[in-house]
């Protein structure tokens, strides 16, 4: 045995499902990689047949950016003091991919990490909205909404934010196309209030399964 810690996060929304895996903390053998602090190591990636086309094995550009993402809003959770030399594993499967992925695999990540028992913060929750420039609002969009022929053509916006619901925190934001400010603030609150109702679903299965495995 390696005594190495690997915890999963699974979370299903419409038909997106995805599963994210934590592995660590394990020791830094390296000594150029040495630090006070411990480092945060994610790989994201769609599996082949997760959409409507066939997804190289290799890494692509949006994989890659989509890691540095999750990544970026797991060290700022994390508390990484607490692991000096220390390097945690985080790698996230789309196992089949109906939108809103990348809200998914930051609310998936951090359960996992919840499940391996690493000192975080607080619960990363996030959740994606696309604003049509007719004033249609969706939450949580299928792929074909978010990415398909009738977003490309009727404009509008999207937005991805995660954020941290005990500390009141945004984790993550980012915006994609043209809005008026007043309607993007109007956006981002819609985005906040629904991680918010996300965040106690998950709050409330996370203390169902501590209180299931706990001595009785």
């Amino acid at each position: 045995s390696s005594g190495i810690n690997a915890e999963y996060g699974y979370i299903e929304m419409g038909n997106t499902k995805l599963i994210a895996a934590v592995y660590g903390p394990k020791e830094i053998l390296r000594r150029e990689e040495f630090s006070l602090k411990g480092k945060v190591n994610c790989e994201f990636k769609f599996m082949p047949f997760s959409r409507a086309h066939y997804c190289e094995p290799r890494q692509n550009f949006e994989e890659k950016m989509i890691s540095k993402c999750i990544c970026d809003a797991m060290e700022g959770v994390i508390l990484l003091e607490k692991f000096p030399k220390a390097l945690v594993d985080i790698s996230v499967q789309v196992i089949q991919d109906d939108g809103s992925a990348l809200a998914l695999a930051l609310t998936a990540a951090s359960v996992a990490l919840i499940n391996a028992n690493i000192e975080v913060k607080d619960l990363v929750v996030g959740t994606t909205l696309r604003y049509f420039e007719n004033s249609d609002v969706l939450v949580d969009p299928t792929a074909e909404e978010e990415h398909g022929p009738f977003s490309k053509f009727t404009g509008g916006a999207g937005f991805h934010l995660a954020v941290l619901p005990s500390l009141s925190q945004i984790s993550y934001l980012k915006q994609t196309g043209k809005i008026e400010q007043s309607q993007a603030r109007d956006c981002i609150e819609t985005c906040w209030e629904t991680c918010l109702r996300l965040a106690t679903g998950i709050k409330n299965l996370l203390q169902e399964s501590i209180d299931s495995d706990a001595p009785r």
